[in-house]
Formats: C-alpha cells, sequence, structure tokens
C-alpha cells in the first residue's frame, strides 16, 4: 500500500508527454521610461508557455487603454475647484478651496515646523482631493462611454 502511495502521480496522457525545451536566447527588453536595454539569460514564463502552447488570439490588450483626453483633465479641474470656490452654510458661509487655500497659507507662515496632526489641513486636503479625482474619473468615464457608444 505504501509503495502505491509514492508512485508517480496520475497524469492524463496528455499531461505526461514531454516538450523538448529550445535553445534558449537573450531576450531584450527596453525600458520606455529609461530608454536602456535590459538582457535576460532565459526566456520569461509566458513567452515559453506561449511558445509551447501555440495558442493564437486576435483579440489584443488596447495599449492605450487610458485614452487620455486632456479637455477631460481641464473641465474636470473646472467642474470641481469653481463649484469648490462657492461658500456654502456647512462652512460658516466659506467655501472648501477658500478654506484650504487659507490653511496652506497659515501652515507655510510657520514654515519649518508642520501642521499639527489635528490641524484642520488635513481634512480641507484630503476632502479637496477625493471630490477633485471623483470629478476627473468620472468625467473621463463619461466621455469614453459617449464616445463608444454606451450611451
Amino acid at each position: 500500500m505504501a509503495a502505491m502511495m509514492t508512485a508517480a502521480p496520475v497524469l492524463p496522457v496528455r499531461a505526461a508527454r514531454t516538450v523538448a525545451p529550445k535553445a534558449s536566447k537573450p531576450v531584450a527588453l527596453r525600458s520606455a521610461f529609461t530608454g536602456s536595454k535590459a538582457r535576460l539569460a532565459v526566456r520569461p514564463a509566458a513567452a515559453r508557455s506561449a511558445a509551447v502552447s501555440k495558442k493564437v488570439t486576435t483579440m489584443a490588450f488596447d495599449g492605450d487603454w487610458l485614452k487620455k483626453d486632456p479637455l477631460v483633465f481641464v473641465l474636470g479641474f473646472l467642474g470641481w475647484t469653481v463649484p469648490s470656490a462657492m461658500g456654502v452654510s456647512a462652512f460658516g458661509g466659506n467655501s472648501l478651496f477658500g478654506l484650504f487655500m487659507a490653511s496652506i497659507g497659515e501652515n507655510m507662515a510657520r514654515f519649518p515646523t508642520g501642521p499639527a496632526l489635528d490641524d484642520k489641513f488635513y481634512l480641507y486636503l484630503l476632502t479637496w482631493h477625493i471630490g477633485l479625482f471623483t470629478t476627473m474619473i468620472l468625467g473621463q468615464v463619461g466621455v469614453q462611454g459617449k464616445k463608444q457608444g454606451y450611451w
């Protein structure tokens, strides 16, 4: 019984076949960030498995997945900055943008010392930036959805 447990695992006939590995040649990788080249002594695992399986697909991932549109970023910035610069009763008639800029000015006045952990600066900073990025993301989703015919 113990001899049967130490036997090789049972594999399908197809999986039991071994494919002779091809002689690996160095792969040159180029970095768009630094412009330099790096060489690998072995092929990456993805390249090896693709060569062995020989699976051909016609679908490719779009390299420009972000589909940046500068107008969206400008309008998203203005679409958040202008409303956040209007006074509201929650801030005593002041605006979020105005309070944020005032807290920056107060903290810059005592420059070498940073803001305290309980300073309102952090509340204004997080609130303003979360609103900004939400507006910009939703603007990008809306413009790309319109371009691609979702609505």
